[in-house]
Parts: C-alpha cells; structure tokens; sequence
C-alpha cells in the first residue's frame, strides 16, 4: 500500500519526532519558524491523518491543548507516523522511564485547542483519587485482573494510545500513587502487566 504523500512541513515535523527517544512533536524545528497559526494547521492535519496522536502531557513539556478526555496534552508521533519515516514501531517503543513523570489528568486550566509556546510548560499536577468510570480507573481496573493485561487489551479498557497507556503506568500509577505494576512475558499474549499488589494480598 502505496504512502499517503507529504509536504516538506509535515515531513520534517515527523522526522523530528522520529528522531526523539520520547516521540514529542512539540517543539517543532526552528526551521519551519515560530507562526502559530501555520503550525497549528499542519499538526492538526497530521493528527486527523493519525500520524501523530495526543497523550497527558508531563511536566517541562510543551502544551498542545487542553481536552475533556485527557486533560492537559501534548502530541507524539504515532506509530503510523513512524512507519511513514520508515521507522520500525517495534524498535522505538517508549520505556516506561520516559514517561515517570506523567501528569494525571488534570483539567483546572481552560486553553483549549492552541498550540503552547516555549514558557507554557505543565505543572506538577496534585495528588488525586481517579475519578470512577474514568479512564485512569479503567486502567487501574484492568491491571488488577488476576492474569493482568496486554498493552493492547489496556488500550482497549482506556480507549488511549500505547504511548498514554505506558505513560500512565509509569507516571500516574506508579510514581504519583506507588502502585507497584509487574510485567512480564507470558506464551501465547506476550507482555503483561499487572498490579502486583494483587499478589501481596493472595
């Protein structure tokens, strides 16, 4: 299946965030200048061809915009977006390290749908109880079944992105509420992560 094409903004936007460990599109490269207006466009562009997606921004991150869902976003090239750099997916998958420091979802600031600048970075967000029905405590919820859950089946529970999904864990559960979340490799599913706190109380 032939590439869907490209202009060269949209190209070195991907590039860019190919290139990066974590995924991050923001900031955009110097190069394509600093026009707000412009730059919007062609990242809200890449997001409706799904070749970057939107995740819970971290602290020091650039803001994307404000969402009901996710709270606070930033946006990472997406693994469609890698494969369209010819990049493996596989082999640039995020380690839970990355994201240690992801903010819950937190929705006290209303700047919806503008594109952040260099001095609007995400605050350290407070300590929470997820709310029920929540995303974060589907999450939650799936991770203490007793044979735990793949990334995609956490995807499904969440309705995120593997990128927010890997976040989460690592930030939201495991460093902001001390969650301790297992993984492991089981035959015939691959890796599963689950509460481990599940097995303390077994």
């Amino acid at each position: 299946m032939p590439k869907p094409s490209l202009t060269d903004a949209q190209r070195v936007i991907l590039a860019a965030a190919g290139g990066r460990d974590s995924g991050l599109v923001l900031p955009t490269p110097k190069s394509l200048g600093d026009n707000r207006g412009t730059l919007g466009v062609i990242l809200k562009s890449l997001l409706t061809r799904g070749l970057i997606t939107e995740r819970p921004i971290m602290p020091d991150e650039m803001l994307w915009r404000d969402t009901a869902e996710l709270g606070r976003t930033t946006l990472v090239i997406s693994a469609a977006g890698l494969e369209q750099m010819g990049i493996d997916p596989n082999e640039h998958v995020q380690h839970e390290s990355d994201n240690s420091r992801l903010v819950d979802e937190t929705r006290e600031t209303a700047t919806t749908g503008r594109l952040g600048g260099a001095a609007e970075k995400a605050a350290p967000a407070q300590e929470s109880v997820p709310k029920p029905g929540s995303k974060l405590d589907a999450l939650i919820n799936a991770l203490r079944q007793r044979d735990g859950a793949t990334i995609a089946e956490l995807m499904t529970a969440t309705g995120w992105q593997a990128h927010s999904v890997r976040g989460a864990i690592s930030g939201s559960l495991k460093k902001k509420r001390g969650l301790a979340v297992i993984s492991e490799v089981v035959e015939g599913r691959g890796r599963v992560y689950r509460s481990a706190t599940n097995e303390a109380s077994e």
